[in-house]
Order: C-alpha cells, then sequence, then structure tokens
C-alpha cells in the first residue's frame, strides 16, 4: 500500500505557476520532504523543482507544508495583541526587549530599521530618503532556544504570557520546515541529503514578526519611504507568512512585480548567504513592502507577517558548495563564517537608526 501511495505522489507531483505580471512564480507542493514514509524518487522530483525556481528566481511558494494551522492562528493573534500594547510595554520596564544594535532580537521601535542599508555591508550605499528615516514598521524577533548558538535566548513581556507559549510552538513548527526544505535543498545540488545537518545543527535562526501600522491620522509619506526598503535577505533561506499585500519582488526583467496571495502557503525566497555559497547559481531576490495605494479605504489598512530567517551555525565555515564550482567556473568569493556575514549585514540594516532613537 505504501509504495502504491508513494507512486500514486510522484504520479500527482506537478509545479504549478501563478502569474504575477508577465512573470511566473512556482507553486510547489513539497509534501514529499515532510513525509518520512516518502520515497527518494519522490524527494528528488521535488528537489528539481525547488533547484529551477531557486536557478532562476530565488522565490517560490510552498503548499502542502505540513505546518499546523491551529499553531499559526495563535501566534498570529498573539503577535497582532502584542503589537496593540502601549509602546512602554513593547519596550520592556528596562529597555530589557528593545532591539540592541549589535545582535538582531527584541522589539524595534517604528522606523527603527532601513533593510535597504544592510547592502552597506557590501560597500553598496543607500543614499534613498527611506535610509535616513527608517522603513514605516514596528518588529519583534527571537532567535534560537539554544544557549549553544551563542545568541541571546528569546526575552517576552510578562504583559502576555501566552505569547512565550506560540512563539516557542511555531519556531519549532518552522525548524522542521527548514530541515525539510534544506534537505531538498541537498538533493538539488547533487549533495548528500544531510549534507547541511552539521552546519545547521546549533543555528542561529530567527523569527521577525512585523507590523506596518495603518497610516490613518499620519501625515503622507516623505517621498521616496516605505514600508519595508528593497533588499536581499543574509541568511540561508527565508520562510514568510504574509497577513496582506504589498509584498513585491524584482524579477530577472528589472521591474517590481506584486507576489500573489495563495491560501495555506508560504513564501520561500533565498538569502545573501545561500546565493554566495552555491556561486551565484542561486539567487537571492531583491524585494520590498509598498505602502497601499492611494484609495482612502486602502490607505489605513494594517499588514502584519511573520518570516523565519534560516541561518545556519555562528562558526560555519562557509565556501563554494563543491558541486557548484568547476574549473571553467572557479569560486568567487573568499571564506567566511557564517556569524561574521549574518551580523555584519544586521549592523548595517540598523547604524545609527536604533542609537540615535532610544
Amino acid at each position: 500500500i505504501m509504495r502504491q501511495q508513494s507512486h500514486q505522489m510522484i504520479r500527482n507531483l506537478s509545479t504549478k505557476t501563478t502569474t504575477i505580471d508577465d512573470a511566473h512564480i512556482p507553486i510547489i507542493d513539497i509534501a514529499p520532504l515532510r513525509d518520512p514514509s516518502s520515497s527518494l524518487e519522490s524527494r528528488k522530483i521535488v528537489a528539481k523543482q525547488i533547484g529551477d525556481a531557486c536557478e532562476g528566481i530565488g522565490f517560490f511558494i510552498i503548499v502542502n507544508h505540513g505546518v499546523k494551522q491551529s499553531i499559526m492562528d495563535k501566534v498570529w493573534n498573539d503577535t497582532q495583541e502584542f503589537f496593540d500594547l502601549p509602546l512602554e510595554t513593547k519596550i520592556g520596564k528596562n529597555s530589557e526587549l528593545l532591539m540592541a544594535d549589535d545582535f538582531p532580537y527584541g522589539y524595534s521601535p517604528y522606523g527603527g530599521e532601513t533593510l535597504s542599508k544592510g547592502k552597506e555591508a557590501e560597500g553598496l550605499e543607500d543614499t534613498s530618503d527611506n535610509a535616513k528615516a527608517g522603513d514605516m514598521k514596528e518588529m519583534f524577533a527571537i532567535g534560537p532556544y539554544l544557549e549553544e548558538a551563542g545568541v541571546p535566548l528569546p526575552r517576552y513581556p510578562p504583559e502576555l504570557p501566552s505569547m512565550a507559549t506560540s512563539w516557542r510552538a511555531y519556531f519549532e513548527e518552522m525548524e522542521e520546515l527548514s530541515q525539510g526544505l534544506m534537505r531538498g535543498f541537498a538533493l538539488s545540488l547533487d549533495l548528500k541529503e544531510d549534507w547541511f545537518v552539521s552546519k545547521s545543527n546549533i543555528h542561529a535562526s530567527s523569527i521577525r514578526a512585523l507590523n506596518y501600522p495603518r497610516l490613518e491620522g499620519q501625515s503622507p509619506p516623505e517621498p521616496g519611504r516605505i514600508r519595508a526598503s528593497a533588499h536581499t535577505d543574509y541568511g540561508v533561506l527565508t520562510i514568510l507568512k504574509s497577513g496582506g499585500p504589498g509584498l513585491q519582488v524584482k524579477l530577472l526583467d528589472g521591474e517590481w512585480h506584486s507576489a500573489p496571495a495563495v491560501p495555506n502557503s508560504y513564501v520561500i525566497n533565498l538569502g545573501d548567504l545561500m546565493s554566495r555559497w552555491t556561486n551565484d547559481k542561486w539567487r537571492s531576490t531583491p524585494h520590498r513592502v509598498i505602502n497601499p495605494p492611494d484609495a482612502q479605504s486602502d490607505l489605513n489598512q494594517r499588514r502584519q507577517s511573520m518570516a523565519y530567517f534560516c541561518n545556519l551555525n555562528m562558526d560555519a565555515h562557509i565556501e563554494a558548495i563543491p558541486t557548484c564550482v568547476s574549473e571553467e567556473n572557479p569560486a568567487k568569493y573568499p571564506p567566511t563564517l557564517a556569524g561574521d556575514h549574518l551580523m555584519a549585514k544586521h549592523s548595517a540594516s540598523t547604524k545609527g537608526i536604533l542609537d540615535d532613537s532610544w
């Protein structure tokens, strides 16, 4: 029976596409990557679809991801309740919940980060008006529940005790999902299925919840200032749950395209470290969150999202993956440590903003 189910799964696997203007974004059914009884053949079919998407646009949508809806609903509601708390509660009585300039965890107030400035870590200066004012969002972030990871353990406001429980449950769901995706990555790169395990067993992955407040009663945004400035993500991959429109992706035609809303799905995009690790075989896709349209009914729209940033062990040694280099295509980048790469990007995105504001 199991063999019949496996063969049926293989026959049913196919890559759908959804139109974003004139571009096509793959919608990939990853059930075989989450099913312990699935065949290697079915997992390789999914891995091939993932590899094609990563090489083509670095951006895809997953369905049949296995994340429990009850856990998603609970963490989503608790997160919205957190953002509705008074500012002094979100910061903490002694500012213990406030994000520090040297570590990307805790609460960051409205305008406390400019994502486009992360490119300064690569020597690319952001001279836009938005870089001076900060992105039009607030956020709360945690890292892993692993003391060995060498990063601060999660902290939550005591005024919202359920938040600690729901966030931990969701973090564990994201860990499992990301591990499945990384197995797919390994297969698609002609590596052993567990090739990434030793590099992420004490990972520094994080969750960031973002709240883009309603604009009602506020002055119109300064020219060029948007909800989340154009950027690429820093680490290996990002798993995004979005609660509203506004996400745009810059595709190979050089134009910005609005991402579609697919029910019960996650948006996946690659980070700069994975692009570097694959010697630019795979793409780290620029994206942003724009302001609502000028229509008054939309102008006041609130948007919430939750992103899981899959990072490696802080001391993971990163150099071009062996299957991504050859005599004709030698390594383009010098070796680095995953933690050094991550912190350089974060420090650039918050430099001068957190210190100046708080």
